[in-house]
């Protein structure tokens, strides 16, 4: 079955729409196979998209949406898996560092910005799906998208520089909890969504941060050192997915 590049391009859409909806995935796939049916039979008969989806596309997505079930899912394991797993992130480096301090203004702060991140990715994921824009404008859209939460992190940092909030500072035992329990984030992560990227990654990052602690060589050294093993690691992990995915095809 072959669509139009138009109504192709109104599914990918629609999809997208959905996804960043929150709606559930089961009943998605189901309405998308009985949509794609429809278009394909209208465009056999030589009628457009229009003939299915009227003169709006944006109408016939909102009223798709009303008819769609959310789910609850989303809120309840989705979204706290990933603040877990970029808390992990965050807490991971410094608790390597030995640095047991953290101040009451990041730990409420960068929490906040992965969630204002989280909405507002999906508020332009419905939006793009949702409007004809040119590709200027869409490309533009996600640079903005990429800078708000970096210019959000920057700005906590530097109004954690200026600004005195209280500081817990935890003990080297419970520090060493927070490594591993960093590490059982990471492999909830990848059990929950079936890939070991979530895994490979902070591995690629942080096991030559570990072993170089314990070597004793100049800094520069280490720096250089930390770069060729994470360039090997990434090169391995690049040739591995690339394998992957051939012999998957």
């Amino acid at each position: 079955m072959t669509l139009s590049k138009e109504s192709q391009a109104f599914l990918d859409n629609l999809r997208i729409y959905l996804f960043a909806s929150n709606k559930k995935e089961d009943e998605v796939i189901e309405l998308m196979e009985e949509l794609e049916d429809h278009l394909y039979e209208a465009e056999q008969n030589g009628k457009s998209v229009e003939h299915i989806i009227g003169k709006s596309p944006k109408a016939y997505m909102k009223e798709i949406e009303a008819e769609v079930e959310t789910d609850g899912r989303f809120w309840l394991m989705f979204v706290p898996l990933i603040l877990l797993n970029a808390f992990a992130y965050l807490i991971m480096n410094k608790a390597i560092e030995g640095d047991r301090n953290y101040s009451l203004l990041a730990l409420i702060g960068n929490p906040l910005v992965f969630i204002v991140s989280i909405l507002l990715l999906f508020g332009m994921y419905r939006f793009t799906a949702a409007n004809k824009l040119s590709k200027k404008v869409t490309i533009t859209l996600y640079i903005l998208m990429g800078l708000a939460p970096t210019g959000m992190f920057v700005g906590i940092l530097l109004a954690d520089l200026f600004i005195e909030t209280p500081v817990l500072t935890i003990s080297p035992a419970l520090n060493i909890a927070v490594i591993i329990t960093a590490c059982f984030i990471f492999i909830a992560a990848a059990l929950y969504w079936k890939t070991w990227i979530s895994v490979i990654v902070p591995a690629v990052l942080y096991i030559p941060q570990v072993i170089l602690r314990y070597i004793d060589i100049e800094e520069e050294s280490k720096l250089i050192i930390i770069m060729l093993i994470c360039i090997v690691l990434s090169l391995s992990m690049w040739i591995w997915f690339l394998r992957k995915n051939k012999k998957d095809s």
